[in-house]
């Protein structure tokens, strides 16, 4: 989908590549987590299933003993694709992108655990969730996260989270009846993942409403990324957000938002580096400042105070 170009005055609109695991347009998708964003925006999607014929479609489709995940097709239909063939594919179509060639690419998929190759900045849904998650279950709470797809809840599989105390559940998006199910399944969990970009705003209000604990979104998480990314020069303030934490946000310079936002999805200072077109060692500087003026300790209490902005 191109989005429309905003008449924005002087600000240009930021070019934003959007690359889904199934077939475009994702409206359903993408127009909700721009409505939270107050900055002009021109959508571009992609998706991994762009152009194929059925056949090849069918070829991708989920064999004994891969893992899963389960996506849209243009028919709005959906379809349960093999995990890793699927990353394979996504990674060969972001690998082409040219420097700067957009402002930021976002990889639709909380599902795919891998990093991209990128020389673009890059929002990857999936290590955001993973390091929202990490970091919440550090605090000594129980967390569930439910998925899209029973079969997920076996193969749920993340290293980074074996230390914590994790339960899963699954729902089908939009079903109010199995979303009930499976906060009923996670009632002694003290907080509920929504892990999956196909849950809506809706599905998180109805989940706070019934448990009356925090939620996570993926497309919250998503949201905050890139607001923090895509700056802009005068001071940012978000429904939910603190005022402590927009202070301390608003104290960055533009990189080191940028620099702040790919630390909290957990990358190392060299892929920062690259995605950025600086060195490791500007990623460093920048990740002290960051460190000062957001006065915390430790990367993991970082990572905690991004993400709760991200989800209240």
């Amino acid at each position: 989908m191109n989005g429309d170009s905003l008449n924005s005055g002087a600000t240009s609109p930021k070019k934003v590549m959007f690359v889904s695991v199934g077939q475009t347009p994702r409206a359903d998708l993408i127009e909700e987590m721009l409505a939270n964003l107050d900055m002009p925006i021109e959508a571009i999607e992609l998706g991994a299933l762009d152009g194929l014929s059925s056949r090849e479609i069918d070829d991708l489709r989920v064999r004994q003993g891969e893992t899963s995940i389960v996506t849209r097709l243009a028919d709005n239909s959906e379809i349960v694709v093999s995990k890793p063939r699927i990353g394979e594919r996504m990674a060969r179509l972001v690998a082409r992108f040219k420097p700067n060639e957009f402002d930021l690419v976002v990889i639709l998929s909380t599902g795919l655990f891998r990093d991209f190759e990128s020389t673009c900045p890059t929002v990857n849904a999936q290590r955001a969730l993973e390091s929202a998650v990490i970091s919440l279950a550090a605090q000594g709470s129980s967390v569930g996260l439910i998925q899209p797809l029973e079969q997920q809840i076996d193969e749920l599989d993340i290293p980074a989270l074996q230390p914590y105390r994790i339960t899963a559940s699954h729902a089908i998006d939009g079903d109010r009846e199995s979303l009930a199910r499976a906060l009923f399944d996670l009632a002694e969990c003290e907080i509920i993942v929504l892990n999956s970009v196909s849950f809506s705003e809706a599905d998180r209000e109805m989940a706070a409403k019934v448990t009356g604990k925090p939620v996570v979104l993926a497309r919250r998480i998503i949201s905050s990324a890139i607001r923090l990314l895509l700056y802009r020069p005068q001071p940012i303030s978000l429904a939910g957000m603190s005022g402590d934490f927009a202070e301390r946000v608003n104290r960055l310079t533009p990189r080191e938002r940028q620099v702040m936002s790919l630390a909290a999805e957990g990358l190392s200072n060299k892929a920062i580096a690259r995605q950025l077109g600086i060195s490791p060692k500007t990623v460093e500087i920048h990740r002290s400042h960051v460190m000062a003026k957001m006065e915390v300790s430790s990367s993991a209490a970082l990572i905690r105070m991004v993400v709760q902005a991200g989800h209240s």
